[in-house]
């Protein structure tokens, strides 16, 4: 069997598991980043008045929009890698017919153009 193959029954397998069972993989990397989202809000609070809900939205709302970047990134280096596009469709719960309306960056790289910055960019340039 090929590794598409093999990646594309392990995620068949993970997605018939039970949402409990999925979660707890991910569980521990939420704990933290729900523990920055708090951090960080307090900063907000302290530094603008801002109210603590809407700096926890705030800060929520920006990693989210870096962790799509991430996701897009991380599709990007999959394919680049070898995997299909449509495992890296299942990978995200979509359609696997729909990887490249999901990914349109990887419709740059079919075609031989290099995409341009992402947010994710940005953010890992501001850690050096």
């Amino acid at each position: 069997m090929s590794t598409n193959t093999d990646d594309r029954h392990a995620l068949e397998q993970i997605a018939d598991e039970p949402d409990n069972e999925q979660i707890a993989y991910f569980r521990k990397p939420f704990m933290v980043v729900w523990a920055a989202v708090q951090e960080s809000s307090s900063e907000l609070v302290e530094d603008y008045g801002l109210s603590p809900e809407l700096a926890q939205l705030w800060v929520a709302e920006r990693l989210r929009q870096v962790a799509d970047s991430l996701v897009d990134r991380l599709a990007e280096r999959a394919v680049a890698h070898g995997m299909s596009k449509s495992n890296v469709s299942r990978a995200t719960c979509a359609s696997p017919t729909n990887a490249l309306r999901r990914f349109p960056r990887l419709r740059d790289l079919d075609e031989g153009r290099i995409p341009g910055r992402m947010l994710i960019d940005d953010v890992l340039d501001s850690l050096d």
